[in-house]
């Protein structure tokens, strides 16, 4: 269906969409966001056996759902701070 739109219109109607669309990709508050292992990596500038090794020593806890072993952001930050 085509119709004529202002572009306040089509700039309102865009904005909308992507707001909705960033709602949905974004945690809700109170849900912990999950890391994968290459995300983990990267956020604290690390290789894949440095952090095998964090998570054998207890630095790290890793939670494997289905086949994949992921993070809690929180925990990784909190670990971070005990680091420190």
């Amino acid at each position: 269906m085509i119709r004529n739109i202002t572009v306040e219109e089509l700039q309102k109607l865009i904005r909308s969409t992507i707001n909705e669309e960033l709602q949905l990709l974004l945690p809700k508050k109170g849900e912990p966001k999950y890391l994968t292992r290459k995300e983990v990596c990267a956020f604290l500038k690390i290789s894949l056996p440095t952090l095998d090794r964090y998570a054998q020593i207890g630095v790290v806890k890793g939670f494997k759902i289905g086949t994949r072993i992921l993070f809690k952001l929180e925990d990784i930050e909190e670990a971070m701070k005990s680091l420190k």
